[in-house]
């Protein structure tokens, strides 16, 4: 092959592009990967939260529900750190209401 018929493609002849992202990161899918992973994660730890915390009743609850208000008030006074949870004082709050009366 003679080396005349191979000539180099002009630099004229290229397409520019219509809009050129100078400005992207050239690690861009990198970055993107980070942002998916780290925002599955909060989301996890969130759900996880929420899943953990129980669940608060009110006064109410625990007065139609005595069985339940006294079993959590007996799991109170056993443990002195659940004293002050707002299950602890709602059943209290209940249990005195249903024995003295409302207006006692």
């Amino acid at each position: 092959m003679k080396r005349s018929n191979l000539l180099p493609i002009s630099m004229a002849n290229k397409m520019e592009p219509l809009v050129k992202l100078n400005w992207l990161p050239t690690n861009l899918p990198s970055l993107v990967a980070v942002a998916v992973v780290l925002t599955a994660g909060v989301l996890a730890i969130e759900k996880f939260r929420e899943t953990k915390a129980p669940e608060i009743k009110s006064v109410a609850w625990y007065m139609a529900n005595q069985k339940e208000a006294l079993a959590k008030n007996k799991e109170c006074y056993d443990n002195p750190q659940l004293k002050t949870t707002e299950n602890c004082v709602y059943s209290l709050q209940a249990l005195e209401i249903t024995h003295k009366g409302p207006n006692s």
